[in-house]
């Protein structure tokens, strides 16, 4: 009987560093491959065009180890687009692009632009003053 015991427990024993040994490779490889994006703004406009609409001008550098895909602008609660197709600066580029808009904006005023990345990672303190053409 204490033999059946003992091999029960070995048995109990091997079976829990399989799973602590599966749940440590597991996650150890899982943060490996997570490589995150880091977005430096370098410039970023509201411009009023003469036909009286607005566009949104950013110029971007990834500076980070992964793709950054940005699928959404906000700004400041007063208008919200989704894009049709995410932009996407790849690691170590540089990328200047325009979205057009749909609101009006007043000049000498600070609105605070929100950048909403596939990652889930949320660039939202970004404020910059609206000058007149």
């Amino acid at each position: 009987m204490n033999r059946f015991i003992a091999i029960v427990i070995l048995i109990a024993i091997a079976i829990t560093i399989a799973a602590i040994g599966i749940a440590w490779i597991t996650t150890t490889m899982h943060t490996m491959m997570w490589k995150p994006e880091i977005l430096k703004i370098i410039e970023m406009k509201l411009n009023q065009l003469p036909n009286g609409t607005w566009i949104l001008k950013i110029e971007a550098t990834n500076i980070g180890e992964g793709d950054a895909e940005i699928y959404k602008i906000a700004i400041t609660n007063i208008e919200e687009k989704t894009l049709d197709q995410p932009i996407t600066i790849e690691p170590g580029h540089t990328k200047e692009f325009t979205i057009p808009l749909t609101k009006q904006y007043q000049t000498y005023t600070t609105y605070t632009v929100r950048l909403y990345l596939k990652t889930g990672t949320v660039y939202n303190t970004l404020e910059y003053i609206v000058t007149p053409k």
